[in-house]
């Protein structure tokens, strides 16, 4: 109960908010927590603790991509300091432009067990359904069972496997890659991977190709 009871005030404290600006003291928060995941070994796209000018540098990129529409840093605050956060980033305007990737999710270590990593998860699925994304994407290693239940609790499921692409040293590890379809245009015509149509090719006799299940509904 008291764990419960615990959880239950810091859930009424944490504040979502999207990153708007650049300044020295949200850098020295973020800083914080990235710091201290690469640390201890966390798979979010440093294998050396950055600099703080480093961080400096990868918000004001953050930043400046935000002010396009097609991207957003999520930052969750809890009392006077972040603890957690993740980021969204559309495609380019294309073919692709519908498909938003999340990433650089993470919590501090010592704020870890307290539903910050769901709540950082539903602010970018909002962001990316405000953005008007068709399809969520997203990587993660494949011995990260924790993010892995907490991703497919928020509606994701395993698409596919990266064998042995995250090197770290001589140790090798599998990414495994997830989706979760948000909609679909009510006039969208579902090809799926049927053979043939624009920009495709026919199945020839005797070739074994695997194709995807259909997909045309949303889960």
């Amino acid at each position: 109960m008291v764990l419960r009871d615990t959880w239950w005030v810091r859930k009424q404290v944490a504040q979502m908010h999207w990153l708007d600006r650049v300044d020295d003291q949200t850098i020295l928060e973020v800083h914080r927590v990235v710091s201290a995941v690469v640390e201890i070994g966390g798979a979010v796209g440093w294998l050396q603790t950055p600099t703080r000018a480093g961080i400096g540098q990868w918000l004001g990129g953050w930043h400046a991509a935000a002010t396009t529409g097609r991207a957003g840093l999520a930052l969750c605050r809890v009392g006077d300091q972040i603890e957690a956060l993740g980021g969204w980033r559309a495609e380019p305007e294309g073919a692709l432009g519908h498909v938003v990737e999340l990433t650089k999710i993470m919590v501090h270590p010592d704020a870890r067990g307290q539903g910050l990593g769901r709540l950082v998860v539903d602010a970018l699925i909002d962001g990316a359904d405000n953005f008007g994304a068709e399809l969520l994407t997203l990587g993660v290693r494949g011995n990260n069972y924790g993010a892995r239940a907490l991703y497919e609790a928020c509606g994701f499921e395993t698409w596919g496997v990266l064998p042995n692409a995250a090197a770290v040293g001589d140790d090798r590890f599998d990414v495994v890659r997830m989706c979760r379809q948000l909609r679909l245009p009510t006039n969208a015509v579902i090809h799926g991977s049927t053979a043939g149509g624009m920009g495709g090719s026919s199945l020839r006799s005797g070739q074994c190709v695997s194709l995807r299940p259909d997909r045309s509904g949303l889960s």
